[in-house]
């Protein structure tokens, strides 16, 4: 097997990983929230920390680790204007140009939540929800995974783009 095959599995592979666990959190923020929900109406005793644990956990995982999923799969929305004018070769061309802005775009995201991430985890970032303290630092992570892996899908089918474009 090439290197290439092995990076594009590995990267499909994480991809996958990521989306799975992106539907997992919604699975069981649905769950979390019925419960809730449940609790309020029915028995007069809320989840304590079920908006907390939403907005840090389930969100954060929902909207930033299926990043990678998508820019494969291209599902992402897609608007095309002048481009299907062009020929083939050309499509190609702007593909991989428009894959490596976008690349640096993702970068820089991956690189400054990173950050963000190094910074809170070194201050132990905790929410207060009432007498509790929810530790909220891990979620900080998930920006940068997600974005990292994105960077790799958008490098990967950028090449393949510039491939294409030069065996045209």
């Amino acid at each position: 097997m090439s290197s290439s095959g092995l990076i594009d599995r590995l990267v499909n592979r994480a991809g996958g990983v990521l989306a799975f666990a992106g539907a997992a959190a919604i699975v069981l923020m649905m769950l979390h929230i019925c419960i809730d929900v449940t609790g309020r109406y029915f028995f007069n005793h809320p989840l304590p920390g079920t908006l907390e644990s939403v907005t840090y956990y389930y969100m954060v995982m929902v909207t930033a680790l299926p990043f990678a999923y998508v820019t494969r799969s291209q599902g992402q929305i897609v608007v095309e204007m002048f481009t299907n004018w062009l020929p083939k070769r050309w499509l190609e061309l702007l593909e991989a140009i428009v894959g490596l802005v976008v690349l640096l775009y993702v970068g820089v995201f991956a690189w400054k939540t990173g950050q963000e991430a190094i910074v809170k985890t070194v201050l132990g970032e905790v929410r207060n929800v009432g007498s509790t303290q929810i530790v909220v630092w891990p979620t900080r992570w998930f920006p940068p995974l997600g974005f990292g892996v994105m960077g790799c899908a958008v490098l990967l089918r950028a090449v393949d783009h510039f491939r294409r474009f030069l065996r045209s």
